[in-house]
């Protein structure tokens, strides 16, 4: 178990790549093994939905930090805020 401490974040590396590796292997399978009925061609593409999920998580997170150039607060807005509210008591 000392091996674990010494190299943790390799040994959870190789872990990952052995899991999505294990994961694009089984999908494969699946995909040529069994019989789908899909409306549009694109969708037969192999690893479509992999794909399609990954464009959909970036998008998430552009979209996301956009937001964030226009929902920004000056660092002493709180402390302004706190102040006009103890002057107007």
């Amino acid at each position: 178990m000392k091996w674990i401490r010494v190299f943790p974040k390799k040994l959870f590396w190789r872990l990952y790549f052995v899991c999505l590796a294990l994961s694009l292997i089984l999908d494969g399978i699946w995909l040529y093994t069994h019989s789908f009925h899909y409306h549009f061609g694109f969708q037969y593409v192999w690893e479509f939905f992999a794909i399609l999920g990954g464009l959909g998580c970036m998008m998430l997170i552009l979209i996301a930090k956009g937001m964030g150039l226009f929902i920004v607060v000056d660092e002493d807005y709180y402390q302004r805020i706190a102040k006009v509210s103890r002057n107007t008591k």
